[in-house]
């Protein structure tokens, strides 16, 4: 069974403060006289569900085509439920109750509860997220130095009014060795989520030599 965790890239999606937004532009109509509709479609590399890879944040670091695939597959893949509400910060003492999880993942995600605001309030959404304490990802990795990917159900690891901590955190996730991934805006409201290990498969919309891609991501159970 496969579970869509993505959501649906449009002109309402939410955006980090920031993030350019998705447009359309027509550039051939029916009504202007031409034989087919055609449109423009531009946005940015992190806008709605999307990878963050290291040349993101790392001098020199990996970019999308050079190393993902164009279905990247993580497993196992685990959900572990740390509830925040606003700009609270995941700390370490928030992952101690879920270490067998952390230690038994190729991909970990985060549910803090944040994205059943997305669609009913998305400024806040937005602006005042739920994030991650630059102390997680070496906590991370010491305890599973086999984990690749780190997800979570927020707008992003980082929350606008900390630019400084943010981008900490996005260089300890990805700049250290090995990289860790971060997929960002993740639906993750699916209670079975939680309940099991599943099969992550990613699918980049754009495969090329990007830091950051928007992507199709779905969750498989046997």
């Amino acid at each position: 069974m496969l579970i869509p965790i993505s959501y649906p890239l449009n002109r309402r999606t939410p955006l980090y403060p920031g993030t350019e937004p998705l447009a359309i532009t027509p550039t051939k109509s029916l009504e202007g006289s031409d034989t087919e509709e055609r449109s423009l479609i531009t946005f940015s590399s992190h806008a709605g569900t999307h990878i963050d890879l290291p040349r993101h944040f790392c001098p020199g670091g990996g970019s999308v085509s050079g190393l993902l695939a164009p279905e990247a597959v993580f497993e196992p893949a685990r959900c572990i439920a740390v509830p925040k509400t606003g700009a609270e910060p995941i700390r370490i003492y928030d992952l101690l109750p879920h270490l067998d999880a952390i230690r038994d993942s190729r991909a970990l995600f985060i549910r803090t509860g944040g994205g059943r605001t997305r669609e009913s309030d998305p400024g806040p959404y937005a602006a005042r997220p739920p994030w991650v304490h630059h102390e997680v990802p070496g906590f991370l990795r010491m305890e599973n130095p086999d984990l690749r990917l780190f997800g979570i159900d927020t707008i992003s690891i980082a929350v606008p009014a900390e630019p400084g901590e943010g981008a900490e955190t996005h260089r300890a996730f990805l700049c250290g060795s090995p990289h860790i991934f971060l997929l960002e805006d993740v639906d993750l409201s699916y209670g079975r989520l939680l309940e099991e290990a599943w099969t992550l498969r990613i699918y980049p919309v754009v495969f090329d030599d990007l830091e950051a891609v928007p992507v199709v991501a779905l969750a498989e159970f046997g």
